[in-house]
């Protein structure tokens, strides 16, 4: 098991898609569905240019995988990009979901 926050959230994704592995790695252009085994596992890292695609193949927000991504595997380059963002307007989020799904939704949002 891997502690990467971008292959938790990577694993989610794809769970939560209904989706299998092979069904997402072609929607995101990609030939053989063992690329997301190991993108879920850590073993490889979800190369930037991949996350538009693989978003719109699970559903997942595209910018908070670009932002979980780059904080991860480009610390320094995103704290540059972030510093520079117009910031966020405060608003308060209600909603259901597991536990698990919950807290790894406050810790991103931490960052």
């Amino acid at each position: 098991m891997t502690t990467s926050p971008t292959a938790g959230m990577i694993t989610d994704a794809v769970e939560g898609s209904g989706k299998t592995l092979r069904e997402i790695a072609t929607e995101m252009g990609l030939e053989r569905g063992n690329v997301i085994s190991m993108l879920k596992s850590g073993e490889m890292r979800m190369p930037i240019k991949r996350i538009p695609a693989f978003a719109a193949a699970t559903g997942v927000d595209a910018l908070l995988l670009m932002q979980t991504a780059m904080t991860e595997y480009m610390p320094e380059t995103w704290a540059v990009l972030a510093a520079s963002a117009t910031p966020a307007q405060e608003v308060q989020l209600n909603t259901r979901a597991p536990s698990p799904v919950v807290e790894r939704f406050k810790a991103i949002c931490l960052r």
